[in-house]
């Protein structure tokens, strides 16, 4: 087998020392050949960049530290197809492109050259005479040209036309955004004076030529069937621009153009660059040009002008690395779409990074960036080296201190990242805030981090998967509907004040902020902007620190310190008081309140603090995500976290009996270990008492000690674990440690099955149910399954015996200690798989998905989060897990899960070719629908074998995950929580609803005496016990016939569906086995079909006393 091959068949490489890839270039994948082209060309490169002589021996050492810096040419050889198949896919076929749109452009181009000359005028005259001629409504950006002003504006003829941007570069990518065609205008530089570039002038003079052009245009683009709108460039309201759209028709030509935008662009020396510097101030007080530069520096209008003269600069500069470079646009790309899927553009209100700003990172660091100035990319690099080499460089370069790149001396101000550009006088990060940019290095962390990871491919998370969706990414999301709007300077203004004054507010309870607002629309060109009139709804995300955000409080400055103490007073208002602690310190201070029935700590703060600062009532803005912490109060009975009182209460009892156990003398063997193996004692129920309240008993299993004295009979072992328990159930009682022992028995049915178990009523309150292990039951169930002379039914029995031992006495005291020692580790993990099992719940899930697999499947989002971070509250938890089953396509993949952390590529490999083999012997998926393995559970059919859940069952999960998905993404923070977890009863065939109170009316008559009256009051457990015995019972006698679902014992209905198969007519013959009727068919006659009244009538009169009512899906 070749090694391509090889690498094809195993996803990830072996797990190797990072190091030694950062030391040789053949450790990471690439070919010998490639190998000495790439340091010949690094070779050749430091000899063209060096202005000395330098030592070979250095030379060889900085080759090597470049080449490190996109370790590896790919991942696996996997990981390469995938990326080349990607990068296929997306790649747009400009030829095509440019034959649908050339001559539209060219008769655009034509008709703004034929143009006349509008003279110099008043802004007053030149907006009415423009009004008056065409009706165009001049877009002044704010604020707007006062009437007394000295200047005139004026329209020539443009220096040139081109068409930039992507579409030009050929740098763009399918997406399913609009991908428009830019063509920059030139503005001649006779149109302005030596200091328009203050106070607005040029963006003034600006607006005039836009409003010009487009009333020129209006004729000629009318007649290709397309609009003309105004808009603003990257959502900056001082450079609009025009965009020309096709018009709604049914002409499907028209429709299949692009957008095109008319930009403006002026000569890159009209303006000296030494006047447009991030620390000038340009807006100045009063409206002379004259007046002394002073004041707070104006970087975002400064670069706002400069990148008008330097569009291009850019696109000359971008081009000649596309030419340099042979992965260049394909690295732009991986870029693009890797910015995209994370909700990244080039606008402010969407991050201010988008395509533009990858392009041009990308060319600058092929000049420098790194130690000394030298570059960080070399042309010779892949297009997967380039975008891995750009991510370390995002992740790990901290931009908040400036990095000038051809420049030694320019001052920029506190605050947002700098990626300075000297030769074009433009810091190509001005549109980010420092928001922007925190989330932006969060994600560029993350994606190395999965980039580097050996244990999964992790391709689809980089690339494919939409990692945007806030309810996702965020922790708690904080909206203010129509507040902080205005034009982009004063947004940025406002936003800036916010996102300080939440920090200081917030401090160490999140690791992020993150502000969001919504881009002004496109406008027709002869009505007003709509910016003063829509709503810019500004959002807020934030990712919480979970170990502080539950901090009732907070320690300020100390009493002597004057200064700290006065401003701590100044910001928080009269919730700081001076208290003195136990150690002695008497400090500044803030108390919040932790109860149950109050607001959460982070609600209480941004209540009081946005009232104080921002005016903001707590009816004005609105707090999503408490909501999930809410519904596992209400449904999970009062307890959240897995410190809570009860489950503390249930490990201490645990704790006290295995303590019991083992100072027991009477038993004749010593106790190896006694394991937990309840959802109660892993914290994992969904609802859970105290020591008086009302439980299920928590399952537990004893080991002894190997003994040669057990029998090597099926029934004798299990007589010999009945006597067993017998005797520990006296010692325990003798011992005081147990207020009553009962031994029950359970599948008397089998020989080969454990048959008894112990009942501990712990002198706690709780019950304990003890099982026996013995480890020699494995070794006779798997050489009596290799019994050749053994009929197929007992063949069977073994299978599911041994099946079943396995489950009970191996993995669920395996899975219980870990998800025990990973909740205590991740403390969400515990509510965040009790609010999904409430989900599962819901949907009426109970009696085919087992807890111990929805365990699993939220221990995923919490181990393996990629692409996100470990989630820090029960809502994003909650919402990953949802996502994780909506993307997973359980016919073709496997779900595994790193309990333990021990989870490798050899792990790994072997789980999926246990997938194969399942997949391989049942197709159909008759016995294994769904697989699900651990790291401690290779099998992966532990608790979904024999049909647990049926595909059936696993289509309606998947389906659902979907729904609640797509419902998040189309409600956003406008999400009801309710509506996730409330079930359609609708695509069921039939509902039977149970009476309100269960099994009262089946206690007997109601006693006078009041003791006797509690005692028939059924208990939660003995109800759902109830339930779940009726939908067992009813399942296996219909089981070819009809499907249950139900939920817990709250839920009220059980639900049906009738298997298609049984309802197709067919010949009546004495081996059928569920009742019929004669089929309504005139083509056949002698045929019959399922008697679905019969069945139902039968099972109202099994439910006797429990059911209420049949609805069948005819009577609704």
């Amino acid at each position: 087998m070749s090694a391509h091959a090889v690498k094809r068949r195993k996803l990830s490489p072996s797990p190797t020392n990072n190091a030694s890839a950062t030391q040789s270039k053949s450790s990471n994948g690439a070919t010998s050949k490639e190998t000495d082209e790439e340091q010949a060309h690094v070779s050749a490169r430091k000899n063209d960049h060096s202005s000395k002589t330098k030592s070979a021996h250095r030379a060889k050492d900085e080759r090597t530290a470049e080449l490190a810096m996109a370790s590896g040419f790919y991942k696996s050889g996997f990981f390469k197809l995938q990326v080349d198949e990607l990068v296929s896919g997306l790649r747009v076929n400009y030829d095509k492109r440019i034959s649908k749109i050339q001559d539209t452009l060219h008769k655009v181009k034509s008709a703004i050259e034929s143009l006349p000359e509008i003279l110099p005028k008043s802004i007053v005259d030149a907006e009415k005479e423009l009004r008056t001629a065409s009706g165009i409504v001049v877009p002044w950006p704010e604020p707007r040209p006062s009437k007394d002003v000295k200047y005139n504006v004026s329209y020539a003829k443009p220096t040139n036309i081109n068409v930039v941007g992507s579409f030009g570069l050929r740098t763009g990518a399918k997406t399913a955004e609009s991908r428009p065609v830019d063509l920059a205008v030139t503005m001649p530089s006779s149109i302005f004076q030596e200091k328009d570039y203050v106070n607005y002038r040029y963006f003034h003079k600006r607006a005039y030529y836009i409003a010009c052009l487009a009333a020129g245009i209006q004729e000629t683009v009318n007649s290709l069937g397309l609009e003309v709108k105004f808009g603003f460039q990257d959502g900056d309201s001082l450079r609009p621009l025009i965009l020309l759209e096709p018009r709604s028709s049914k002409d499907e030509k028209t429709l299949s153009q692009p957008q095109i935008r008319i930009l403006t662009a002026i000569d890159p020396t009209l303006f000296p660059v030494t006047r447009t510097l991030p620390m000038k101030n340009n807006i100045r007080q009063g409206s002379s040009a004259d007046t002394a530069e002073a004041g707070e520096p104006t970087p975002f209008y400064n670069a706002s002008l400069r990148s008008e003269a330097a569009v291009s600069l850019y696109h000359k500069y971008l081009y000649s690395a596309s030419q340099k470079c042979d992965s260049f646009r394909d690295a732009c790309i991986l870029g693009r779409t890797w910015l995209q899927q994370r909700g990244f553009h080039t606008s402010f209100q969407k991050g201010g990074f988008g395509g533009f700003e990858w392009s041009a990172l990308i060319s600058l660091l092929f000049e420098g960036g790194g130690p000394s100035g030298q570059p960080i990319l070399l042309r010779s690099y892949s297009s997967y080296q380039i975008f891995k080499a750009t991510m370390q460089f995002l992740a790990g370069r901290d931009l908040s201190t400036p990095l000038l790149l051809f420049a030694s001396d320019v001052s920029v101000p506190d605050g947002g990242p700098v990626l300075y550009d000297g030769r074009r006088g433009l810091n190509i990060l001005y549109k980010m805030t420092p928001w922007s940019y925190s989330v932006l290095r969060q994600e560029a962390t993350v994606t190395l981090k999965m980039l580097n990871e050996s244990r999964e491919d992790n391709f689809d998370r980089v690339f494919i998967v939409k990692v945007d969706e806030p309810a996702l990414r965020f922790d708690r999301l904080l909206t203010f509907p129509k507040s902080f709007s205005g034009d982009t300077l004063r947004s940025l203004h406002d936003q800036k004040s916010l996102y300080q004054v939440l920090s200081r507010a917030l401090g160490d309870r999140v690791n992020l902020i993150s502000l969001s607002s919504r881009s002004v629309e496109s406008w027709p060109v002869k009505s007003k902007a709509l910016n003063k009139r829509a709503s810019h709804d500004l959002s807020v995300g934030l990712m919480l620190h979970g170990d502080n955000v539950g901090r009732t409080v907070d320690h300020g400055p100390a009493a002597e310190e004057k200064e700290e103490a006065a401003s701590f007073r100044a910001f928080w208002g009269e919730k700081a008081e001076l208290r003195r602690f136990k150690d002695g310190s008497i400090v500044e201070s803030l108390v919040w309140s932790d109860q149950p029935d109050e607001d959460s700590i982070v609600h209480q703060i941004l209540a009081h603090i946005l009232q104080r600062h921002f005016k903001i009532a707590d009816e004005d803005f609105f707090l999503h995500g408490d909501e999930y912490d809410d519904m596992l109060y209400d449904e999970g009975d009062g307890v959240i976290s897995y410190s809570n009182s009860p489950f503390q209460s249930i490990n201490d009892a645990f704790n006290e009996l295995e303590q019991s156990l083992r100072n027991m003398e009477e038993v004749p063997l010593s106790i190896r270990h006694v394991a937990p193996a309840s959802p109660l004692l892993r914290y994992a129920a969904l609802r859970v008492h105290g020591a008086d309240g009302d439980n299920e008993a928590a399952d537990i299993v004893l080991q002894f000690e190997s003994s040669s004295r057990w029998p090597d009979d099926f029934a004798a072992i299990q007589m010999t674990k009945a006597a067993f328990l017998v005797k520990i159930g006296d010692s325990l009682q003798d011992a005081g440690a147990a207020s009553s022992c009962r031994v029950g028995m359970e599948n008397e049915s089998s020989k080969v099955l454990n048959s008894f178990y112990l009942d501990i009523s712990h002198t706690s309150g709780f019950t304990f149910r003890l099982r026996i292990h013995h480890d020699r039951e494995q070794t006779l169930l798997e050489r009596q399954l290799k019994n050749k002379t053994i009929s197929p039914r007992e063949r069977e029995e073994i299978a599911y015996a041994l099946f079943s031992y396995k489950k009970v006495f191996v993995q669920t005291p395996r899975l219980t200690q870990a998800l025990r020692s990973l909740c205590t580790r991740l403390p969400l993990l515990s509510p965040t798989i009790r609010l999904v099992k409430y989900w599962f719940n819901s949907h009426l899930f109970s009696a085919h998905i087992s807890e111990e697999l929805i365990e699993l499947m939220t221990t995923r989002a919490f181990t393996q989060p990629y692409p996100w971070e470990c989630p820090s509250s029960i809502m994003t938890g909650f919402l990953r897990t949802l996502h994780f089953l909506s993307r997973w396509d359980w016919q073709q993949e496997p779900f595994i899960v790193d309990l333990s952390g021990d989870l490798n590529p050899e792990v790994t490999e072997t789980i999926k070719t246990r997938f194969t083999a399942w997949r391989n012997i049942d197709p159909a998926m008759n016995s294994i629908a769904l697989f699900v393995a651990s790291d401690l559970d290779t099998e992966g059919v532990t608790w979904t074998q024999y049909d647990k859940p049926s595909k059936v069952v696993a289509g309606r999960m998947s389906a659902l995950a979907k729904a609640a998905v797509s419902l998040l993404r189309k409600e956003h923070d406008e999400l009801d929580v309710a509506d996730l977890f409330h079930t359609s009863l609708a695509p069921y065939d039939f509902v039977i609803h149970l009476r309100s109170k269960l099994l009262e009316d089946r206690s007997g008559p109601a006693s006078k005496y009041k003791n006797l009256a509690e005692a028939n009051v059924p208990s939660r457990t003995s109800k759902l016990a109830v339930v779940k015995s009726f939908v067992h019972d009813v399942q296996a006698c219909y089981n070819q016939s009809i499907l249950l679902f139900h939920g817990d014992e709250r839920s009220g209905v059980i639900a049906g569906l009738w298997n298609p198969q049984m309802l197709k007519p067919r010949s009546w013959n004495l081996k059928t086995a569920y009742s019929t009727a004669p089929a309504a068919s005139a083509e056949k006659p002698d045929t019959v079909v399922i008697n679905k009244p019969a069945i139902l009538n039968e099972i109202a009169r099994l439910g006797e006393g429990l059911i209420e009512t049949i609805e069948t899906s005819g009577s609704k």
